[in-house]
């Protein structure tokens, strides 16, 4: 399996798949790479000690594209400082991360140190750099697609609201500390239900693409709930292994399956919670 990871839709990215869908993915990557790179020779080029920005020359002002390429320089940071002990062997960062930001991209996606980020998210602050940073940080092995996106979901809301940057909330304002609160209500939805099997399970909801609302919003929300969970009760860096180990041995590395995590979960969060007097 390829050691990358590529955006889901128009918004934060999951797993690669393998058989005939993964070499689908690989050719529309390296399309994309090609079309962002080749067709845009006059570039403005921002450099930091872990990433190089490129923008369109006239997309953004100087300034933009220092302030873009700080921020994302800051978020390599502190997402290192959380996962880089965990990453196994050979894993860790050995280049400069690479952003493209662009007016044609319209949709945030991850190929290995590549991040691809539209031009409009990113003026306006909304785009998911880091959720595309921990994607590029920490390569999924597996098919275990709610694992991927949770704990990109679940870093990108910790790190903006304790260490700095920005949560792009694409499918939630939940953030960190709403996020159990959020997973309860979609669990009282049919959305919610429809999608839960896939949480904490093999691969992903059928249209989790297609359907951006209906699908792919109760998936990731969930997701970050069961990874925010599993952080609590282990750490970041005990989850970070088991997206990379390959194997999705919950018993060998936590002690119990994933059902059984699974099904705490769910008792904590179906269990009332009581109001203030």
């Amino acid at each position: 399996m390829p050691p990358w990871s590529r955006s889901k839709g128009a918004e934060p990215g999951g797993a690669l798949v393998g058989g005939v869908r993964a070499a689908a993915l690989v050719a529309s990557a390296t399309a994309t790479l090609a079309v962002v790179s080749a067709a845009d020779p006059d570039r403005m080029r921002k450099e930091t000690p872990r990433i190089v920005a490129e923008f369109e020359v006239g997309a953004v002002s100087d300034t933009e594209a220092a302030a873009f390429a700080e921020l994302a320089d800051r978020g390599v940071t502190d997402i290192e400082a959380l996962v880089g002990s965990s990453l196994p062997s050979g894993a860790q960062r050995t280049q400069r991360l690479r952003f493209i930001v662009r007016d044609r991209v319209g949709m945030s996606r991850t190929y290995g140190h590549t991040v691809l980020l539209p031009l409009a998210r990113v003026k306006t602050r909304s785009a998911p750099y880091l959720h595309e940073t921990v994607h590029a940080l920490v390569p999924s092995r597996g098919d275990t697609v709610w694992l991927s996106e949770g704990l990109a979901c679940y870093l990108e809301s910790w790190v903006s609201e304790n260490r700095g940057g920005y949560d792009a909330r694409v499918f939630t304002r939940a953030g960190d500390h709403g996020i159990h609160g959020a997973a309860r209500r979609y669990l009282s939805t049919d959305m919610g239900r429809a999608v839960l099997p896939w949480v904490g399970g093999h691969g992903e909801p059928p249209r989790l693409e297609d359907d951006r609302d209906g699908v792919a919003r109760p998936f990731y929300v969930l997701s970050q709930s069961l990874t925010r969970f599993l952080v609590d009760g282990l750490s970041v860096g005990a989850v970070v292994r088991l997206l990379t180990s390959g194997d999705d041995d919950f018993v060998r590395v936590t002690g119990r399956s994933a059902g059984e995590w699974k099904a705490d979960w769910l008792r904590s969060l179906l269990t009332p919670v009581p109001t203030e007097r």
